[in-house]
């Protein structure tokens, strides 16, 4: 029995030998250079998915190699190194179960990686581009370039990105050296056209010209209203306009343009040719608070009372503190004795609020400045009834004898006494208290 088990045993640990052996996989390696042919003898280092080196061996000349490998669950890492050739590292999967397989390996020579490294950084570019972020594309672009200056359309990718940025300045230099390489491009003519015109570069014109050939005029626009607003701050309002209008034939829906040329206009007193601007500018943006307010100022200034009144109406629809905008202007000229525009500012805020105290006292007394005694008296009353109770002293004061001044000359005493009596309550030392009392002592 001892003998059968001492000749058994040998037998079964060959056996168990034999069956590990049978479950690695062969990799047939077939190292070749750029053009396919066979290159050898080239160094091979195997490491395990661990780490370890596992293999070091070399191809014979046809570049051949069989390695057998283990099953693992990650990957076998590959190292290739031979002299002239950058190292290249490559990765292999050998699954449980997996049957024999060949590897064909391509070593490049130095220019010829160099190129490739460009490449996969200009494809990382594009992948993060498609993925969304643009900012973490930017720097791999200008890898691709850094190694390989020929990558034309990186250099064109890298000044699409720098004008989506709004940073024209560092564009300018990515697009030049594109179109060194390559002829502009239609689809991309209307950055061009932003960039060169930014820097001042003659090519925008030729940018331009291919643009509209294209039809793609309105892509145009932004960056020709944008010279328009660089012209108003060089403070060349008439540049600035032609350059506006140009944006508007670019681009008719471009409310902004009109807008700009209204503003120059109203700024500078051209209230009609102002309005001709604003009106083009609400037919696209009705709701367009700066328009809503220069249109009333430039009826009120053209002393067109029911049209500012309209036109004020339809700004306050829009923004409920234009009133007060208003207020302020009529106290500002009233206390400037400028009371033409003061008057007709008033009688908007009446017409928009029948009650509003400030615009019936500022009436009353420029009424009774002009010797119109019956609206002077009328709003003066209903300043009193609307504010009896108004902070401003003087005000009220003023009011009294205003009314008591008019009652005099009217020869109406019993009202004269009371409205100039009460202006004295008020303001005993007030800049009219020396006036009405001389009125009393007359009566």
């Amino acid at each position: 029995m001892q003998k059968i088990s001492r000749s058994v045993l040998p037998l079964a640990m060959l056996l168990v030998a034999s069956a590990a052996f049978a479950q690695r996989s062969q990799l047939e390696l077939q190292v070749v250079d750029m053009a396919g042919a066979e290159l050898g003898p080239v160094n091979v280092t195997v490491f395990a998915p661990t780490g370890e080196i596992i293999v070091q061996d070399a191809t014979r000349k046809n570049g051949r190699l069989r390695i057998r490998l283990a099953p693992a669950e990650a990957p076998y890492r590959l190292l290739l190194q031979k002299d002239g050739y950058p190292d290249r590292e490559l990765e292999v999967e050998i699954l449980d179960g997996s049957r024999d397989r060949s590897l064909t390996a391509q070593l490049w020579d130095e220019e010829t990686a160099r190129k490739q490294q460009a490449v996969d950084a200009f494809n990382e570019g594009i992948a993060k581009i498609q993925a969304g972020d643009a900012a973490g594309a930017l720097p791999l672009f200008e890898k691709a370039v850094e190694i390989d200056a020929t990558i034309a359309a990186a250099h064109r990718t890298i000044a699409a990105i720098r004008h989506n940025l709004g940073q024209l300045d560092e564009a300018l230099e990515p697009a030049r050296r594109y179109l060194e390489m390559e002829a502009m491009p239609p689809d991309f003519a209307s950055m061009f056209f932003d960039i060169f015109a930014a820097a001042g570069d003659p090519r925008a014109e030729e940018a331009k010209q291919l643009a509209i050939e294209a039809g793609m005029g309105a892509d145009l626009a932004p960056g020709v209203f944008s010279q328009g607003v660089q012209a108003v701050r060089s403070g060349d309002e008439g540049r600035a306009v032609e350059l506006f209008r140009e944006a508007a034939s670019l681009n008719p829906r471009l409310h902004q343009a009109y807008r700009n040329i209204g503003t120059i206009y109203f700024n500078n007193g051209d209230f009609e040719e102002a309005l001709v601007e604003l009106d083009r500018t609400l037919e696209l943006d009705p709701r367009n608070q700066e328009a809503l307010r220069m249109k009333y100022f430039s009826f009120a200034s053209l002393g067109n009372l029911e049209d500012s009144i309209e036109a004020g109406k339809a700004w306050i629809a829009v923004n409920p503190t234009a009133g007060r905008q208003v207020q302020f202007q009529a106290q500002q000229l009233f206390d400037q004795e400028a009371f033409g525009n003061a008057k007709l500012y008033d009688q908007s805020l009446i017409a928009w609020d029948d009650n509003h105290p400030r615009a019936h006292f500022r009436l009353g007394v420029i009424y009774r400045r002009s010797a119109d005694s019956a609206p002077a008296k009328e709003h003066l009353t209903r300043y009193l009834a609307s504010a009896p109770d108004d902070e401003d002293v003087e005000d009220l004061a003023r009011a009294h004898y205003e009314l008591g001044i008019l009652a005099v000359n009217a020869s109406d005493t019993a009202a004269a006494r009371e409205h100039l009596s009460k202006s004295l309550e008020m303001a005993a030392e007030g800049e009219y208290a020396d006036v009405a009392r001389a009125a009393l002592d007359q009566l």
